[in-house]
């Protein structure tokens, strides 16, 4: 199940980069050779072999295999490029895997196929439509790295949802949120430094990243040493997975304690509370646009959270997350009355969670 899940956001990437290559290299050739009828090209290439089919189907072809190419940057080079250069060196490292994309599919292209090296070396205007086809693809390149850096940076739901409209008005939406907080960070950030803290941090919403995709979760913010999480509820949500997802970054981070007492000579712990209702969400902003929710469901789940510690607990949950839970014999809870809650006129009942 986890592999599927993981698979499926790579596939996305891929269906993404391949559609973007054969759709607009079509659309190359059409403005290329849509308005001419087949006669004209049998007579400027000497050869019957060469149709405004033939054509198409070059930039067909070309742009399966430029996507593939590229899509498998994507996935395995592009990631250790960015995280291992600098900008200029990771534009120069770009730039030159995209000239070799380019050559190696026109390479495969003319041993696979003998129309396309009639097609080449027969066009008297060769130079000039490769050169045409390259900066067309330079521009291809560049908008599908552009499309794909922004969905990565928004996320995939909120990115298509912006994409549709749905948030251009306010609109309301039941959601969970899980506010996962990084424990003693103060003491720790003091201990190791801010910038080995930085990195402490990265390395950790690193290990959630994946497990985010695994329990069907979105980020809704980092904030500081704080990473908001949330889900929508529909008739398919398991508020069990909200659970699991806790306790699976638990258990990645002490998996990799050796790393983290060998690189920062801290093992991080975390703790989070989880808090469900109806929110309103929008648009805000004109010079930076963000998403962002408002209601008092962040405001509680935020006060539950900094009780945590109050309670010697690692996962505090509310009533009424708790009362929708679809299994709750999965997991230890003990009920706490009478809480007193910061900002909050009236005392509620709150469970802490235990595998």
């Amino acid at each position: 199940m986890i592999n599927l899940n993981l698979d499926k956001y790579k596939l996305t990437e891929i269906y993404i980069i391949l559609f973007s290559w054969v759709l607009f290299l079509i659309l190359f050739a059409y403005l290329k050779v849509g308005f001419n009828d087949d006669c004209i090209f049998i007579n400027l290439f000497s050869s019957e072999k060469v149709s405004k089919k033939t054509i198409y189907l070059f930039a067909i072809i070309y742009g399966l295999i430029v996507g593939f190419l590229f899509s498998l940057m994507h996935l395995y080079v592009y990631p250790k490029i960015i995280h291992n250069a600098s900008f200029g060196r990771n534009i120069i490292a770009r730039s030159i895997l995209f000239l070799i994309c380019f050559k190696t599919a026109e390479t495969i292209l003319r041993f696979s196929y003998t129309g396309v090296e009639t097609l080449i070396s027969s066009y008297e205007n060769q130079n000039e439509t490769l050169k045409s086809l390259f900066i067309y693809s330079a521009v291809i390149n560049f908008l599908t790295d552009f499309f794909l850096l922004m969905r990565k940076n928004m996320g995939p739901q909120y990115f298509y949802n912006l994409i549709r409209g749905k948030y251009h008005r306010p609109q309301e939406e039941n959601r969970i949120f899980m506010f996962l907080d990084l424990s003693s960070s103060t003491v720790i950030a003091e201990k190791i430094g801010h910038i080995a803290y930085s990195s402490l941090l990265q390395d950790c919403f690193k290990e959630l990243s994946s497990l985010l995709l695994e329990h069907n979760a979105s980020i809704y913010q980092y904030v500081g040493n704080e990473a908001v999480i949330t889900w929508e509820i529909n008739k398919h949500t398991k508020r069990n997975q909200c659970i699991s997802l806790f306790f699976a970054f638990r258990e990645r981070l002490q998996n990799k304690k050796p790393y983290f007492l060998k690189t920062y000579d801290a093992v991080p712990f975390f703790r989070a509370s989880v808090h469900e209702g109806s929110v309103i969400m929008s648009t805000v902003g004109e010079i930076k646009t963000e998403i962002v929710y408002h209601g008092d469901v962040l405001n509680t789940a935020a006060r539950i959270q900094s009780i945590c510690k109050n309670y010697h607990s690692d996962l505090l949950i509310s009533e009424k997350f708790f009362k929708n839970i679809n299994d709750n014999k999965l997991y230890k809870f003990k009920c706490f009355n009478n809480v007193e809650l910061i900002g909050k006129d009236e005392k509620m009942k709150i469970y802490d969670v235990r595998e």
